[in-house]
């Protein structure tokens, strides 16, 4: 049962304090508290960096665009700058959940619950997004392809907190596209899930960046497709060898939402979709 419950306002206090090995972090709750209810975690004290400062906000800076890990999914989804920069990181944010869930949950959150089917993790990854990662003794970031290590498991060692995500401003001309499929169309958790970030050029690939959730332990860039597809023409012998090789690329497992040839012939379609949608 939980003892004890401390509420942290700054950051100097934050990296002060001394984390006890059964102590968590709750920020946002929507996963958190979920688990407590269920009885899969029993943290001893609950340590509340919902307020903050310095781990909210949106920053554009020069070269990228900084998230703070407190910031909720619904400052993010309706500020106009992410819009217009990142319509892709909106764009998904947009279907995350409830507006209940996107009006307490933080980006910070979702990425440290380390879920396979994390909707956030799938533009972090296409935008080449850094984990900016903080403890007493200094700061160092991490991609975030490099973060997930498992599921429910990341890169952060004890004492360590995610501060922002710095995120690169990408090249405007990509064009950003999303799909998840679920068993409703709302509030529900990806049985796989594509985005993809696509520059078309006189009918070739001019440049394609491609990520999938729920098909691996955790959320996957397609390093290997990209390659292949980077200044090929598109046409339907190219198409279905994509789609053989998104197929081959993730593993994806079965469980009580669908089983892992589902998986990995939805992934395979929704390559397949992204490239007939551009021709």
């Amino acid at each position: 049962m939980t003892r004890g419950y401390v509420k942290i306002n700054t950051m100097s206090e934050l990296l002060a304090l001394e984390m006890e090995p059964d102590a968590q972090i709750l920020c946002g709750g929507t996963d958190l508290v979920v688990k407590m209810r269920a009885g899969v975690s029993d943290p001893r004290t609950l340590i509340d960096i919902s307020e903050t400062e310095g781990l909210r906000g949106i920053e554009r800076r020069s070269d990228c665009v900084e998230i703070g890990s407190a910031t909720t999914i619904d400052e993010i989804a309706a500020s106009n700058m992410i819009r217009r920069t990142l319509p892709l990181l909106a764009m998904v944010l947009d279907k995350l959940g409830s507006p209940q869930i996107r009006s307490r949950a933080t980006l910070g959150g979702n990425l440290v619950n380390a879920s396979p089917a994390a909707d956030s993790a799938i533009p972090l990854l296409l935008y080449n997004a850094q984990v900016m990662l903080i403890r007493s003794s200094g700061e160092r970031s991490v991609a975030v392809e490099d973060f997930f290590v498992s599921p429910g498991k990341t890169a952060l060692a004890h004492g360590e907190y995610v501060r922002a995500i710095s995120i690169p401003i990408p090249n405007p001309e990509l064009s950003p596209f999303f799909h998840k499929i679920g068993r409703r169309k709302a509030l529900t958790i990806a049985i796989a899930s594509l985005g993809a970030l696509l520059k078309i050029e006189d009918g070739a690939v001019g440049e394609i960046r491609l990520a999938a959730g729920s098909v691996a332990p955790r959320p996957l860039r397609l390093r290997k497709l990209e390659k292949y597809l980077a200044g090929k023409h598109i046409d339907e012998q190219l198409i279905e060898q994509a789609r053989i090789d998104a197929m081959q690329a993730v593993s994806p497992i079965d469980d009580v939402r669908a089983s892992a040839g589902y998986r990995r012939d939805a992934i395979g379609e929704l390559v397949a979709r992204v490239l007939r949608t551009s021709q």
